[in-house]
């Protein structure tokens, strides 16, 4: 059974080292002294559970713990480079005392961190192993095998043969690639771990060494972007601004000293000079005077940032601090994590390869590819680095297998008077293969907590969407009018149907209240990697309804950034609709991103498929299918112009692997995605190029899956009009030969007047935005901003002269 670190004793001859030992452990009762004497005098008179000393006479000191606090964790404090010390540390080991060392040079962060390591080794209990774990590791890259004896959260003792010498075991010293096996099954996996003491033990006729060992937990993944950096000082002062406004804790902290977090009580920001002020109150404990320098740091929206400033001001009054010339930003991790609500509850069972315990614990949170439990870590040991074979209980009533593997363990804070041996534990798993049940089960939990009044659209008839859309003006979608629903909706409903099955393809999110449809957004897998945002309705006049595209855009957003192969985000907007049109180019020109993202415009031309085409048709040049040496130019050209987002985001690389797995993604499903490739040669490569989409009908409403765009490297080269030409027309008999009533061209304005002799009809100008899921955080800030700021200013100076439809952002339909 673990004991609780509550008193701890810190011994050291130094002032200085004394009181930042004390500062590291802040959160504990600490005793300083400054001799060993004084320590036994004191550990007769309380008995302290931690206890940190010099390595001076580190074999007659323990002699007084052991009798005094024989319960006691003893960390001794030796500097590298103290021969003498570390001498009389190995010759305490063999004698078989068992510590912990620090290094007596580290910094007060380092030193926070490896006390807080050793700490944590102490709150969690130990199981003692059956006989036939095996672990394997490396030293020095020299294979390693021993025997597992028992086993903690962050460490275990290792039976190692005794033809291994005890100096290679000093601690400190690295294990590499540490496995531990069972039954020929991996259960364990850490990349290092790190030897804390080793002692020789003799067990029946045979002599081992008992290393003990400790790791750290494993770092978290994430797909963030590259920190990014805000120099602009009225950036700086709106992040600063926002933060507050939001009542966000703002922290400060002296550069010596990471750990140490003084809260700022109060704060405001005053425009006094170029730069502004910062002004607030902060605990008498924070070392700092005026003109020292201190870290600022703070938490918005999924994101950290973290700046550096000096004290202008210290007084009773509070203080005051210059405001930061930079704001350093970067995610706090790769994806959300959330609670589930009380309708969508989480059961996680399993069988502990190690103690053999059957456990069932309700799941604490969950993200995109994880999720977290609590544990009694008194009693139960689940090491970072564990893999297990889990059941995941969904919320619908069904069980889905699943492996995952320990990624953290944390201690939780609990205050409890009674029962001191319960020490909780948040256990943080990452799921290793995720099946498509949970996968689903936990973006319903994850739009539920965020929207209780979002549902899935699959549990709509799509003739109720349809009413819902025409009511809301969602007029722009001329192959599928209003009023001829016999015509239109039985094709409509069978894709709608085959889609919400699908989920990983496409999905429906409706807003509701208890008597009507409010809102709707689709999300569509437009192609491997890149999530389209589309379809955005929302009843006119509804008092709330920018809150319900808000809700509905950020949620289709966020749903894309859950599934893992996603890798891009992209939406569309009409830029003669004035208010999506700010919107949209606000966003994108604030979070343009170095490489990730890309905005472009385009014409959306129709063509009636029923009326012949006009112009001259002769002397036209011929067009072929292109083949594999066209996608190489194609790449290259793209790779050239430096439009790598589009080249990722459209699967247009040479090899064509990834529009095959998404057509066979859409077979499976009953729905048809493809695309096709047309080619004028040229003189040296060709002459342009025809990139048709094709797809099942009512994927897209404005059926931007079943359009062309053009790309023309030389807009000079005297046959360039023609070829734009020859192109058009090959896609107008490809519509033909599918049976559509149009052929659709989404193309640039240089384009236009071509397809206009051709009897396309221009139906306005589109902007186009994709970026990288990496941004996503970044986005949903930058589009919370937007509702919190500039919608009470909207409603108050346009409600009366705009329609609320047009009011909302994101529609094609406008």
């Amino acid at each position: 059974m673990s004991v609780p670190t509550h008193e701890v004793l810190i011994v050291h001859p130094n002032e200085l080292r004394r009181n930042a030992l004390k500062s590291a452990l802040g959160a504990h009762r600490v005793s300083v002294v400054g001799s060993q004497l004084e320590a036994t005098r004191r550990m007769e008179a309380s008995v302290p559970t931690l206890i940190i000393a010099p390595a001076d006479n580190a074999r007659r000191f323990l002699r007084h713990v052991d009798r005094a606090a024989p319960e006691a964790v003893c960390v001794f404090v030796c500097a590298r480079s103290d021969q003498h010390g570390l001498e009389e540390l190995v010759e305490t080991a063999a004698e078989g005392h068992v510590f912990s060392t620090v290094d007596d040079a580290l910094s007060e962060g380092e030193l926070s961190t490896r006390l807080r390591d050793i700490l944590q080794l102490r709150a969690s209990t130990r199981v003692v192993l059956d006989a036939g774990m095996r672990v394997d590791f490396l030293l020095r890259d020299r294979p390693f095998s021993a025997e597992c004896q028992d086993l903690g959260h962050f460490g275990a003792a290792l039976l190692v043969p005794m033809d291994a010498l005890m100096a290679a075991f000093l601690p400190g010293t690295p294990l590499d690639s540490l496995s531990m096996v069972r039954d020929g099954r991996p259960v364990l996996h850490v990349a290092r771990a790190y030897v804390r003491h080793a002692t020789p033990v003799q067990q029946g006729a045979h002599a081992f060494l008992r290393v003990g060992i400790s790791w750290r937990p494993a770092p978290e993944e994430t797909t963030a972007a590259p920190p990014r950096t805000l120099r602009d000082a009225v950036a700086v002062q709106a992040a600063l601004r926002k933060a507050l406004r939001r009542e966000l804790p703002v922290w400060l902290h002296p550069p010596d000293s990471q750990t140490a977090h003084f809260r700022l009580e109060s704060a405001t920001v005053e425009s006094c000079d170029e730069r502004g002020l910062l002004r607030g109150r902060v605990s008498q404990a924070l070392p700092a005077s005026v003109g020292e320098v201190v870290h600022l740091s703070f938490e918005m929206g999924g994101q950290r940032y973290r700046g550096v400033t000096s004290m202008l001001h210290v007084g009773h009054d509070g203080v005051a601090l210059g405001m930061p010339r930079a704001l350093a930003v970067e995610n706090r991790r790769g994806q959300q994590r959330f609670r589930p609500s009380a309708h969508h509850r989480f059961l996680v069972r399993f069988t502990s390869p190690f103690s053999g315990q059957r456990i069932t614990r309700a799941v604490l949170d969950l993200g995109a590819r994880g999720f977290a439990f609590p544990i009694d870590a008194s009693c139960e040991v689940l090491p970072v680095g564990s893999h297990l074979d889990t059941t995941l209980l969904l919320p619908d009533g069904s069980e889905v297998a699943c492996r995952v593997e320990v990624r953290s363990v944390d201690v939780v804070p609990f205050e409890s008077r009674h029962d001191q041996r319960l020490r909780p534990y948040r256990c943080g798993v990452r799921i290793l293969d995720m099946p498509r049940a949970v996968r689903d089960a936990i973006v319903d939990a994850f739009v539920s907590a965020r929207a209780p009044q979002v549902r899935d659209g699959a549990v709509f008839r799509f003739p109720d969407l349809w009413r819902m859309m025409e009511d809301a003006h969602y007029t722009f979608h001329p192959d599928h009018p209003f009023g001829e629903e016999s015509r239109v909706l039985p094709v409509l409903e069978a894709t709608h149907e085959r889609l919400s099955r699908a989920r990983e393809l496409g999905r429906s999110l409706v807003f509701t209240d208890s008597h009507r449809l409010l809102g709707h957004v689709n999300g569509l897998r437009m192609y491997s990697g890149t999530w389209l945002v589309q379809h955005l309705a929302v009843m006119p006049g509804f008092r709330r309804s920018e809150q319900v595209s808000n809700d509905l855009t950020s949620l289709a957003v966020e749903v894309g950034e859950a599934m893992e192969d996603v890798e891009f985000i992209r939406y569309m907007w009409r830029t003669d609709n004035r208010w999506p049109h700010r919107l949209g180019t606000w966003l994108a020109r604030v979070l343009e991103g170095q490489g990730l993202c890309h905005l472009r415009q385009f014409h959306y031309l129709r063509a009636d498929l029923a009326q012949k085409s006009a112009g001259d048709l002769t002397a036209l040049p011929s067009v072929r299918e292109a083949g594999p040496e066209d996608r190489q130019w194609l790449e290259s050209y793209l790779r050239r112009r430096g439009e790598m987002v589009r080249l990722l985001s459209e699967d247009l690389r040479a090899d064509p692997g990834a529009e095959a797995v998404l057509g066979e993604r859409f077979r499976a499903a009953g729905l048809h995605r493809e695309r096709r490739m047309f080619v004028v040669e040229g003189e040296s490569g060709p002459l342009a190029l025809a990139l048709q989409d094709e797809a099942t009908p009512g994927l897209s409403l404005i059926e931007v899956t079943n359009g062309f765009n053009l790309v023309v490297p030389d807009r000079e080269h005297p046959r360039a009009q023609a070829a734009v030409t020859a192109l058009a027309l090959r896609c107008m008999a490809h519509a033909r030969e599918r049976g559509r009533r149009s052929a659709l061209g989404l193309v640039d304005a240089l384009d236009v007047p071509v397809l206009r002799e051709l009897g396309f009809v221009d139906q306005g100008r589109f902007s186009e935005w994709t970026f990288h899921r990496s941004m996503v955080r970044r986005w949903c800030e930058a589009w919370r901003s937007l509702f919190e700021r500039q919608m009470p200013m909207r409603k108050t100076k346009h409600r009366a002269a705009v329609p609320a439809a047009a009011q909302v952002p994101n529609q094609e339909a406008r």
